[in-house]
């Protein structure tokens, strides 16, 4: 979980500002999640799904999942779990000082289902970007550096005629809405319900359904990210400030939150990545 925690702040640590790590097995759904790196999955074997800022996609084999910097998401998995194998960049966003590079990224789609021939490619770029980080032979930085060129320039070609996957659902996107602009408040589901005119037993069913979180999940969740990010934005800011903007009513309630979602108390956290 402190790797976790030292990934969000990547590109403040000083660390060489793109990583690629290959995952394979089981996974579980996650904590929603939030950085300020640009984050690319190859999926090479497997199925499940991202929600990512308001929407819900479903992603298998041969898929990109384009996840941009400051994007909350998420991973779901099935049930059961099912295998799956990816590789995954983590690209700084000062390692993209060409604007042309970060335009790209953020036009591209969320998810992209690629031909075979594309995905091999892609394939290729990733394990040589981890290869090359993993063995640091001389000229690595220089040969990552154009390695990731090339894909960007790849990725502009396959989002062209992108054929993106989509579960769209505007109910959702209204009660995150909500949430969003009244995080520091108290929300109650008869208050979401108000506003979408629809009932809370359907609320909570549909918002389960979608994102795999129950409505007090997602906001204890969000708040909690919240939290985080003020956290070390405000140094010298008061825990107990920092509860009660991000919706907390009580100091030891957020402690007790924070502690149980990232293994850390807020002051751990805190002193972690001041470091």
């Amino acid at each position: 979980m402190v790797k976790k925690a030292i990934l969000e702040y990547i590109s403040q640590k000083g660390i060489y500002t793109i990583k690629c790590d290959f995952i394979s097995g089981k996974p579980t759904s996650t904590y929603l999640r939030y950085h300020e790196e640009y984050e690319i999955h190859y999926i090479k074997k497997g199925a499940g799904y991202y929600f990512i800022k308001n929407k819900k996609y479903s992603f298998s084999h041969n898929n990109l999942i384009i996840i941009k910097s400051k994007e909350i998401h998420r991973f779901v998995s099935y049930d059961p779990p099912v295998y799956i194998e990816k590789r995954t960049l983590y690209i700084s966003p000062s390692f993209m000082k060409n604007k042309v590079f970060k335009n790209i990224i953020d036009l591209a789609p969320s998810i992209i289902n690629m031909e075979e021939k594309d995905a091999t490619i892609v394939e290729f770029i990733f394990k040589n970007i981890s290869e090359e980080i993993e063995k640091k032979k001389i000229n690595w930085k220089q040969i990552v550096h154009y390695q990731f060129i090339i894909f960007i320039y790849l990725l502009e070609r396959i989002f062209s005629t992108h054929n993106e996957i989509l579960t769209k659902n505007p109910i959702i996107e209204k009660i995150i809405f909500y949430i969003e602009e009244h995080l520091s408040e108290k929300i109650t589901l008869s208050d979401i319900s108000k506003t979408v005119f629809l009932s809370t037993n359907y609320i909570s069913h549909l918002f389960k359904k979608e994102t795999g979180l129950s409505v007090k999940q997602y906001i204890l969740q969000r708040r909690i990210m919240e939290a985080k990010v003020l956290l070390v934005k405000n140094p010298e800011q008061k825990l107990n400030i920092i509860a009660r903007n991000v919706g907390f009513s009580n100091f030891s309630l957020f402690n007790r939150a924070f502690k149980k979602i990232t293994k850390l108390t807020p002051t751990n956290y805190r002193i972690l990545l001041s470091r």
